[in-house]
């Protein structure tokens, strides 16, 4: 081959580089264009889901538009996805929340609400610690008390000091408290939407009035199988049958007197911060009109962290008015609703606790001969004292309630 082929050669090779770089120039732009195209849509894309996503308020109100949902449907018996207001209740549920299953999470929501409701109604059982049981278990029991925790100087070799669990157990059993709402068959739709808060209010405050009853006054001796106060033993009866009684003499209370209740406390009534006074309302009025150690809240409350039905103060001790503390005591303090005397308690709420098994829950059951569908809500609940050998429990009786 000659020198002139051998240029000409040359040229083609160079040509086709040439050719070749310009081609792959233009398919990276090519790419690049691709790729700023497919952000660009994606970018769009996440904008316009999180524009469509609910915010929290949105949120906050179908969480309330589906309790009062599942409690409409329980009233009228029927589906909750046969009512107008579920599709946008459940659409919002699962683009926030997303559920395995609506219809089922808004029934464990209106448990939750109305559990909710509940503990804002509670001033007794609101002092206590509380256990959740596990759902399917009939029993369930945790270690006991024998004090507070306390820390001690220990060697590194040398073996721990038992603290306050103690080696005993506390076993809760919870009883089933139920209340019961009829609504007769002339009760239509617009009926049962307008009453669905009323009902709901109801069964609130019917589960707050017995567990603060049985709290306070439970006797598990009552004959009566269907009193909630039957339910378990309560703070009256622990301090009454533990010998942590002060006979007042049938007067008015004296801040003396509360002093020798709280020494029935013994080392359960030292720090002020674990203590609280339950009081009925006429023995308050007595407690602010005449003891001076009582400090009403006007003259502490700016710093201090006030408990729900608290009105005043005695010797830093919380005191908390409730009208489930009976003015037809005897003179021991006995529940027989046949004396003439009321009661004040001192009481260590760390050392008691309250348990809860399930779910709050809403049945139906129909009574054909009323033309009546009875609502019966319930709640499955147990009330212990956790101190062992011991009930930091003590009852100031004989009080005159005038």
């Amino acid at each position: 081959m000659g020198i002139k082929a051998i240029d000409t050669l040359q040229k083609q090779v160079e040509e086709l580089q040439q050719k070749l770089e310009a081609s792959k120039t233009e398919a990276e732009k090519k790419v690049e264009e691709l790729q700023k195209e497919f952000e660009s849509k994606l970018e769009t894309r996440k904008t316009s889901f999180e524009d469509s996503a609910p915010s929290n308020d949105e949120v906050a109100k179908a969480r309330e538009k589906g309790a009062k949902l599942y409690l409409k449907s329980v009233l009228a018996g029927r589906s909750m996805d046969s009512f107008a207001e579920y599709k946008d209740v459940a659409n919002v549920i699962e683009k926030s929340i997303k559920p395995a299953d609506v219809a089922s999470w808004l029934a464990e929501e209106f448990s939750s609400r109305v559990l909710e409701e509940l503990e804002l109604s509670l001033k007794v059982e609101g002092l206590f610690n509380h256990v959740r049981m596990p759902d399917g278990r009939n029993t369930f029991s945790i270690p006991g008390k024998s004090g507070k925790a306390q820390a001690y100087l220990i060697a590194p070799g040398d073996d721990a000091i038992e603290s306050a669990i103690a080696s005993a157990k506390v076993s809760f059993a919870t009883q089933r408290i139920k209340t019961l709402i009829g609504l007769t068959d002339q009760a239509d739709l617009e009926t049962v939407t307008a009453i669905v808060d009323l009902i709901r209010q109801e069964l609130v405050m019917s589960l707050a009035r017995a567990s603060e009853h049985s709290i306070l006054r439970g006797d598990v001796t009552i004959a009566d199988p269907n009193d909630v106060r039957k339910a378990y033993d309560g703070l009256l009866k622990f301090a009454r049958t533990n010998g942590q009684t002060v006979d007042n003499g049938g007067g008015a209370v004296t801040a003396d007197k509360i002093a020798e209740t709280r020494r029935k406390l013994g080392a359960y009534g030292l720090m002020v911060s674990d203590l609280v006074v339950l009081a009925p309302v006429s023995v308050a009025y007595q407690l602010i009109d005449s003891i001076d150690e009582v400090k009403t809240i006007d003259q502490y409350g700016a710093n201090a962290t006030i408990l729900k039905g608290e009105i005043a103060r005695i010797w830093g001790m919380p005191i908390v008015v409730t009208e489930y503390i009976p003015e037809d005591l005897e003179t021991d303090g006995s529940d027989t609703g046949a004396g003439a005397t009321t009661a004040l308690l001192i009481v260590n709420k760390g050392f008691y606790a309250v348990a809860d098994r399930g779910n709050i829950g809403i049945e139906t059951e129909r009574k054909a001969v009323s033309s009546t569908t009875l609502y019966v809500g319930y709640r499955d609940i147990d009330f212990k004292n956790m101190a062992i050998n011991a009930n930091p429990v003590a009852a100031l009786v004989n009080v005159s309630p005038a």
